[in-house]
């Protein structure tokens, strides 16, 4: 498992560092790059899930689903592609539709208890 993890690290780097190289790059490619380094940096534990790169306006974000640490629970973050900083996170049980919210820069209040689809509208506000 942990040579499985060093790969993809290595990988996730030279995907970073070759986006680095040649000519001008489109803001997606650039955004990547970035997004992909600030992963490994700030979330090195995050291996296993799936996420997306996207921009929103001049902002790169990354939408980050995983597995929790506690089994039968499931993570999700909405993450600052540059800075790697967490935006906004959910936190519950694999199969239910509820779980604990919480949001950064007081946009939104931090009340723990939300829906899924709560915490999705609320993330694409972010």
């Amino acid at each position: 498992m942990r040579s499985s993890v060093m790969i993809i690290t290595a990988a996730i780097m030279m995907t970073a560092t070759a986006a680095h190289a040649g000519g001008p790059k489109t803001p997606q490619q650039v955004c990547q790059a970035q997004a992909l380094t600030s992963i490994v940096r700030a979330w090195p534990n995050a291996m296993r899930g799936s996420f997306e790169i996207f921009l929103k306006g001049n902002r790169c974000l990354v939408f980050l689903q995983t597995p929790a640490i506690y089994e039968g629970k499931r993570t999700a973050w909405l993450i600052d592609g540059k800075t790697g900083d967490m935006l906004s996170e959910f936190y519950g049980l694999e199969n239910s539709d509820r779980g604990l919210c919480t949001y950064s820069g007081g946009k939104f209040p931090t009340n723990g208890d939300c829906t899924w689809n709560e915490y999705l509208d609320r993330a694409n506000q972010m």
